[in-house]
């Protein structure tokens, strides 16, 4: 299992997370990576690209293992 992390930052006075999330649960790292992918190039098809101070990853589960 695979958790998609999003994550906000602030970069001032000095870098810290604001607030982070999972935002969904995948079976596969590709699925994941893919998922992430797709979010970033939807969100530049509408010209509202991801703002700087977001931030997202896939981070696995204890006991997952790389697909």
């Amino acid at each position: 299992m695979w958790l998609l992390l999003v994550i906000h930052l602030s970069f001032a006075p000095e870098p810290h997370v604001v607030h982070a999330e999972i935002a969904e649960i995948m079976s596969t790292e590709k699925e994941c990576e893919e998922k992430v992918k797709w979010i970033f190039e939807e969100a530049d098809k509408i010209d509202k690209p991801v703002p700087p101070d977001i931030n997202m990853g896939c981070v696995p589960l204890n006991g997952s293992k790389k697909a």
